[in-house]
């Protein structure tokens, strides 16, 4: 049945229209750069969040039943915009006299979201590589958006050919589950799967195809092995787009992993459980001990953003509600501190990119020495933070599931861990301040906005848990 159903993505029609009105505006404006570009995503994402309220609570199938918006894909899409949002503010003052056409960047960052919006409502393998691609075009261009940085310029093409190959990969195993379930629409290859394939050859063409498609995801997570992209890339890409891709893309592709492995391919999941327990264990723990080395703060969250992916696979493996409601909630609190650190690191980046470009400016400037404490207290895991919060969350569902030595590797990688967030802060308050040079942005209103609610947020989190965990509980419905 076809039911065009354009209530359900009217968020979306929404966030198109703006990003086309700046891609004009950049394009037929005499002056493009007194446009308030940043004001006007922030609307844009508002309008967003407005339209997906009042969808909110409703479950509606809709383009062929291609795509279906139901109670998790509307929180999801919640994180987004407000990821959104948050990346507007930090931005206009970060990108200043860096971009020409601040339109574009504006337009990429709204196509981007709807591309992981596409992601969240995806009913259909195609709807799905579909808004992958449109989420990954958009980040692709976005990380060279400093046409004469050549890190800038590395990051995006390194990221592109690798991406190339990744979503290649998936694409291959899709057509391997399509070759043997005979559709790509989720609810009808469990149908078909329990129909016509009872062992044998096919039911080891359809594995492989599984497993395609999950190496194909666990490359946008940044799982170990698929993770070799992300230092380059966090490192080279502009500050504010390296804090929507550590953010955004990384909630979008475990929503994924969510969707796609426990709703279409919950026949196989179970027959990975034990891959994906070593690849949780890998995770964390090569990327905390790469972290240890790092000098560039960047290239270190990059590693950190490894390790976190780790111990977020810890939910997924448990394969309960309580682990996979501890994802959202990790996912929620993950965003915060890194969109938070990233901020910081936008009013700081003129002084340099290393720990000792920071040396001092806890004092020299305690509002941000404040908020990078609050920041990496909750990417150790120390209350009361929202990251504490998900890690016990995620904890939680791996003991309920008879996990307990994966747990405790867990909280040993969280106490190796706390050497390189802790020694930011070390240098950031008991270290001299250099003279790097470069005037800080320190007056920004849009950065400091940033700040504020990330810091909030994070603290929200760790003190009133229950009121979100018991939201994500309720609508986590997606069960093997």
């Amino acid at each position: 049945m076809a039911n065009f159903d354009f209530l359900s993505i009217s968020p979306d029609l929404v966030l198109i229209a703006f990003a086309v009105l700046f891609l004009l505006m950049g394009s037929f404006s005499r002056t493009p750069g007194v446009h308030n570009y940043n004001m006007l995503s922030i609307s844009a994402f508002s309008l967003a969040i407005l339209f997906n309220l009042l969808l909110f609570g409703s479950k509606r199938f809709g383009f062929y039943d291609m795509m279906l918006y139901d109670e998790l894909a509307g929180i999801f899409r919640f994180i987004f915009y407000g990821i959104g949002i948050i990346v507007s503010l930090m931005s206009d003052p970060y990108i200043e006299g860096k971009i020409k056409h601040k339109g574009e960047y504006y337009a990429l960052i709204i196509l981007s979201i709807v591309g992981m919006s596409f992601i969240a409502t995806s009913y259909d393998l195609i709807m799905l590589v579909l808004g992958v691609e449109a989420m990954s075009l958009s980040v692709y261009i976005l990380a060279g958006m400093f046409k004469h940085d050549e890190a800038s310029a590395e990051a995006s093409i390194k990221y592109f050919l690798l991406g190339a190959f990744s979503t290649a990969i998936m694409l291959l195993g899709i057509a391997f589950v399509y070759g043997t379930v005979g559709t790509t629409n989720y609810s009808l290859i469990v149908q078909n799967y329990n129909k016509y394939l009872h062992g044998g050859i096919q039911t080891g063409i359809f594995l492989f195809g599984v497993a395609a498609i999950l190496a194909g995801v666990l490359f946008k997570i940044a799982a170990v092995p698929f993770h070799m992209w992300t230092p380059d890339v966090y490192e080279g890409a502009p500050t504010s787009v390296t804090a929507f891709m550590i953010s955004g893309v990384k909630a979008a592709s475990f929503f994924m992993l969510i969707r796609v492995f426990l709703i279409a391919l919950k026949v196989a999941v179970f027959n990975f459980v034990d891959i994906m327990v070593f690849i949780s264990i890998i995770t964390m723990t090569l990327g905390n001990i790469a972290a240890l080395t790092q000098r560039n703060i960047k290239r270190m969250l990059a590693y950190s953003s490894i390790a976190h992916a780790g111990y977020m696979l810890i939910g997924f493996v448990a394969l309960n509600k309580t682990g996979l409601a501890a994802i959202v909630f990790y996912l929620i609190a993950y965003a915060l501190m890194n969109l938070g650190a990233f901020a910081v690191l936008v009013l700081l980046e003129e002084k340099g990119k290393d720990l000792e470009h920071v040396s001092g400016c806890g004092f020299l400037y305690p509002f941000l020495g404040l908020m990078m404490t609050i920041f990496m207290f909750s990417m150790v895991g120390l209350p009361p933070t929202g990251g504490f919060m998900g890690k016990f969350y995620v904890f939680k569902g791996a003991l309920e599931a008879g996990y307990l030595w994966l747990v405790i590797i867990a909280v040993l990688n969280s106490a190796v861990s706390a050497y390189f967030y802790l020694r930011v802060l070390v240098y950031m308050f008991f270290e001299k301040p250099i003279d790097a040079g470069g005037a800080l942005r320190t007056s920004s209103a849009t950065v400091t906005t940033a700040l504020v609610l990330t810091s909030v947020g994070i603290l929200f989190l760790g003190i009133f848990p229950q009121f979100f965990f018991e939201i994500t509980t309720k609508y986590m419905t997606y069960l093997p």
